[in-house]
């Protein structure tokens, strides 16, 4: 069990913890010299050899509640000191709203000093204790008089805390990810860096990777050790000491997190729950600069509130919290606002959902969203999430959310019947749902069948726009393929037909087709007229153009411009290309003289092809830039990136010299 001090400044947090454990948890000389606590300390107490009971000694001056906030992120129970002769002092109220906020519900109050004060006294303590606590989530617990001094009531103390341990639940340690909270770094000769913090999920073992986050260095639990004893495993709800491999102290910084590598997800914009206090004076404005105390970091945000409406003093809202810089954080995280300057507290609440995008959403879609990630644990989640219509799951975020491991997540899906798409897996959603789409598939393709038998099928946009299921490009595209390797229906670039299908050719047709598709294919990017193609072949311009208009019409060409045509598969090899083009230079686009470079071919015929994509919606023109539309594969099919060839290729050398 992890128990925090809290109180005002020396009102005796520290001394009690001495005369509980035997510790001196001030370790600075600054503090010693001013007898104060200035950053954390701790402390571990093992009572009859039986459980560890681990003390975080937090600081009670006002100046460091930051430090304080540091301490009590991971906490299981709290020891609240209000020393007799002052009674309930400013951090003394501070400190209780911070764990009031942060939902720590087990607690215990100590009034110290009683051996200076009166009866009366005491009893008037007590009194203003119990008038504070009364609103707050630790309303009821346990009051005790003690004396560091001469020992009142520190034995009485210590048992009411053991029974408390021994009650303590575990944290579960399998099923989540191994995350840890960085509170202090420092070096060890012959050692090296050492990281400090408290479990907050999962299990780790000695040699383990791990990552350093948010900065995403790579390094490996070289060696542990948890209460002052190496150890070769540490796991939730435990304090620890991890010896870094291959990271430098001055990477390494409060606030930093240690996760498995499936973990690293460093966010900008946080969903959260906050609840405002109401001793704060002001209604709480949209984009007001806070605060951020999230685990063991301090973070510049600003609160972006619905509608830009305001929260009252003890108001409570679904808000985003936009970082100045990018930070880790999972559903249920606890987390406390203070105002710009750090001085003042305003709330605090529980992240709902770290990775909300920014894009302005209709509220009335996002709220079932929102709703079903406030549920108490991930399989309720999941099955209110599987629940809404017209809703998909992605899976790696939902995964990241809730910090779950691989095996944990497997099981979930199984049991929320829920049906993964892809190879990645990275969609899950409800069998009937999926069912329901593959049927209107087919069955969409049989009407079309048999309203046109002449046609070679509709193209994937098409056939999508026809379904009465709304379903996502992703997902549509993950179904039909999942549909063509079952054999039911045949995707061919982005026309698709229903298995069996056939569309009526001539045998002169037929014939002329086989002998131009393997040369047509060896062209690439290089697009082709049915002129060029008649006269190189030696046969009629009238028939070319006939068989190429209507292999057009059945899927397998498209027209780039009047005259010219491409093979449908190339188009999809371009595209893909263009794609891997706009993710190499990020958010800005790329310009025709870039994608040229990426395919190898001459200037006018780029233009050409860059102007047919825009005309499809493969691409999007702005200026002198373009950018790829998400949706593109509906368009021209998905096909592996088009690699252009060594050497040129001209029309003697595909159709040979006559």
């Amino acid at each position: 069990m992890l128990v925090a001090t809290a109180g005002h400044i020396d009102h005796g947090k520290t001394a009690l913890v001495r005369a509980l454990t035997g510790v001196e948890t001030d370790r600075l000389p600054e503090e010693r010299a001013r007898g104060i606590s200035i950053d954390l300390g701790f402390a571990y107490w093992r009572p009859d050899h039986g459980q560890t009971i681990g003390f975080v000694d937090v600081p009670g001056h006002e100046r460091f509640v930051r430090n304080m906030l540091a301490g009590v992120c991971a906490v299981d129970f709290a020891l609240l000191v209000v020393a007799a002769d002052d009674g309930v002092m400013p951090q003394s109220v501070e400190h209780v709203q911070i764990l009031d906020l942060l939902g720590v519900a087990r607690g215990v109050v100590a009034i110290t000093k009683c051996d200076r004060s009166s009866l009366e006294r005491i009893n008037a303590v007590r009194d203003q204790v119990h008038a504070l606590l009364a609103p707050t989530v630790l309303a009821g617990v346990p009051i005790f008089e003690v004396s560091s001094v001469t020992g009142t009531g520190v034995a009485e103390l210590g048992e009411a805390l053991r029974t408390a341990g021994r009650a303590e639940a575990p944290r579960p340690a399998t099923g989540h990810n191994f995350r840890l909270a960085i509170d202090r770094a420092f070096t060890v000769t012959g050692v090296g860096t050492v990281a400090t913090g408290t479990v907050h999920s999962g299990v780790l073992e000695t040699g383990a990777r791990l990552v350093l986050s948010p900065r995403g260095l790579e390094t490996r639990a070289r060696g542990l050790q948890s209460g002052g004893q190496p150890v070769s495993r540490i796991q939730a709800g435990e304090r620890c000491a991890l010896n870094l491999a291959g990271i430098e102290l001055g990477q390494v910084h409060r606030g930093d997190w240690l996760l498995v590598p499936e973990m690293h997800a460093p966010t900008s914009r946080i969903e959260v729950q906050l609840r405002v206090l109401r001793s704060v004076s002001n209604a709480l404005k949209h984009d007001t600069p806070v605060h951020l105390h999230l685990g063991t970091a301090g973070l510049a945000a600003r609160v972006m509130i619905p509608a830009q409406a305001a929260i009252p003093p003890g108001g409570e809202s679904i808000v985003t919290l936009a970082l100045e810089h990018p930070h880790c954080a999972a559903t249920g995280d606890r987390f406390v606002l203070r105002d710009q300057s750090g001085r003042r507290l305003i709330g605090g609440g529980r992240v709902i959902d770290p990775f909300v995008t920014g894009h302005r959403r209709n509220q009335a879609g996002r709220a079932p969203v929102s709703a079903a990630l406030q549920l108490p644990d991930a399989a309720q989640a999941l099955a209110a999430l599987l629940a809404i219509p017209e809703h998909e799951v992605d899976t790696r975020q939902f995964e990241r959310c809730f910090n779950l491991e691989t095996g944990a997540a497997q099981e979930l899906y199984r049991l929320s019947h829920a049906v993964l798409l892809g190879s990645a897996h990275t969609l899950a959603l409800p069998a009937t749902r999926v069912a329901m789409i593959g049927e209107q598939i087919i069955e969409t393709l049989e009407a079309f069948h048999r309203g046109h038998p002449e046609a070679g099928g509709l193209t994937s946009r098409a056939l999508k726009e026809k379904l009465s299921a709304q379903v996502s490009v992703e997902a549509f595209l993950i179904l039909q393929r999942e549909l063509a390797d079952k054999r039911l229906i045949v995707s061919s670039g982005s026309f698709v037909r229903r298995a069996g299908h056939r569309a009526s050719f001539s045998a002169a047709e037929r014939a002329l087709w086989q002998t131009l598709l393997p040369r047509l294919e060896q062209r690439g990017a290089l697009a082709f007229t049915a002129r060029e193609l008649a006269r190189d072949l030696r046969s009629s311009e009238a028939a070319v153009k006939a068989l190429l208009y209507h292999r057009r019409s059945h899927g397998e060409l498209w027209r780039i411009t009047d005259e010219r045509f491409m093979l449908r598969k190339q188009v999809a090899a371009l595209a893909a290309r263009a794609a891997v083009l706009a993710q190499e230079v990020g958010g800005k686009g790329f310009t025709a003289a870039q994608y040229r470079d990426a395919i190898g071919a001459g200037r006018n015929l780029v233009i050409q092809i860059l102007e047919f994509f825009d005309s499809i919606a493969v691409t999007r023109r702005s200026g002198d830039l373009r950018r790829m539309r998400p949706e593109y594969e509906l368009v021209v099919g998905s096909a592996a990136p088009y690699v252009p060839r060594a050497f040129a290729v001209n029309a003697k050398d595909l159709f040979g010299a006559k």
